[in-house]
């Protein structure tokens, strides 16, 4: 097994406790931490990840040592160490200063105790108004996964939030995204910035050269149909759920919304997303914008600010988003894209469950640039075909 260099406030925590449970390398951590997120995805059973750091000094603002912040941080993770059962696991942090537990089988119920238990020993111990200075980190930074539809997790957000609101900075309480697990090469600082290049260099030459046809479609629309809008702006669901506003040329009918109800009974996808060979709602030239994907370059716009890259999964509306499995929700975990592998796999033609594997196919993927260019030539063959885009 790797040798694992430990924080000695760690170690010595850890000694004094003589903990029964297996301490694993951080490697190990984070692939059993992986694996309980796959295990709550097919169990429904929910599990808290606890990260708790040992520069313990600096939580409460001081930068020397003191006995009173060191007995409160000793108490604090001592009385979550009593916590552990025999099934819950524990590890190393990547970095080396912190360790991390997760605690299977445990929703919010269980942190609150935690949380009421060690305030209880705190005042016992008459440390209790050390928390009342704002620490620059939280003791406990605890992530909740609940491995079910994304309904019941958005219900659960107001109940974080409160959690939060009652904790200042000795807790804090997020929802559990898939970034934070996976260290995938998104993950990678570089990998990051050199994505981020390539998509403001690339997106400012586009929007230069196709300027002329952004003008000629802007026209068009509003010949087409002059009651709406040229730009149809929806709030759609980014990374790790951002919501954020979207950009297309209109190509439907100004009332399309309102008619959609009525249509939903006739979506060809097979799942959450609503699609139609014959919409009614699209007008003449909108159905020329999308088979060619022109209504999309108003897209450009959203990749400069961010919202968006050239290359990533297709971003969906929040409606969407709430019936989503636990499954579905990993192609959020990376900023959306133009194009991805669906796009040029058969585009509206495939069924919501295939976009959905395809896209947590290129979240696994290496993500080289080299394979992003792949799929923008592809992207260019499909959208001149203009097979599959309804």
């Amino acid at each position: 097994m790797e040798q694992q260099s430990v924080n000695p406030a760690i170690g010595s925590i850890l000694d004094e406790q003589k903990l029964k449970n297996i301490v694993y390398p951080a490697k190990l951590f984070r692939a059993r931490l992986n694996e309980e997120f796959l295990r709550a995805n097919r169990s429904c059973r929910p599990f808290i990840y606890i990260k708790i750091y040992a520069h313990q000094y600096d939580f409460f603002g001081w930068g020397s040592p003191s006995s009173t912040v060191e007995k409160t941080w000793r108490i604090s993770i001592l009385t979550m160490f009593s916590h552990l059962r025999f099934i819950d696991v524990l590890g190393f942090l990547p970095d080396s200063n912190g360790i991390g537990m997760i605690l299977l089988n445990s929703d919010m119920n269980k942190l609150v105790a935690i949380r009421k238990e060690i305030l209880h020993k705190l005042n016992d111990a008459g440390l209790i108004q050390s928390l009342r200075i704002k620490p620059r980190k939280p003791i406990f930074e605890a992530y909740l996964y609940m491995g079910s539809q994304e309904k019941t997790n958005l219900e659960m957000q107001a109940k974080l939030d409160e959690f939060n609101s009652t904790n200042g900075a000795f807790f804090t309480l997020q929802r559990l995204n898939l970034d934070q697990i996976w260290q995938h090469p998104h993950k990678i600082r570089y990998r990051h910035i050199i994505k981020r290049i390539v998509d403001l260099t690339c997106t400012s030459a586009a929007i230069v050269v196709c300027s002329p046809l952004l003008l000629f479609c802007a026209l068009a629309v509003k010949i087409s149909d002059p009651k709406g809008p040229i730009i149809f702006k929806q709030t759609r669901v980014g990374k790790n759920g951002k919501l954020f506003t979207m950009y297309k040329f209109r190509s439907m009918y100004a009332d399309a919304e309102e008619r959609k109800k009525a249509l939903m009974a006739q979506n060809e996808t097979g799942g959450k997303t609503f699609k139609m060979k014959n919409d009614p709602r699209i007008y003449p030239f909108g159905r020329v914008l999308r088979k060619f994907s022109l209504d999309e370059l108003p897209q450009f716009f959203n990749i400069i600010k961010g919202d968006m890259s050239i290359v990533g999964p297709r971003p969906p509306i929040p409606s969407e988003v709430a019936e989503y499995e636990p499954w579905h929700r990993m192609r959020l975990s990376v900023t959306p894209g133009l194009t991805c592998i669906w796009q040029v796999s058969g585009r509206s033609n495939i069924s919501f469950e295939g976009q959905m594997r395809l896209d947590n196919d290129y979240i696994r993927r290496d993500g080289k640039i080299g394979d992003d260019f792949k799929l923008i030539l592809k992207t260019f063959k499909v959208v001149f075909k203009g097979e599959g885009a309804y």
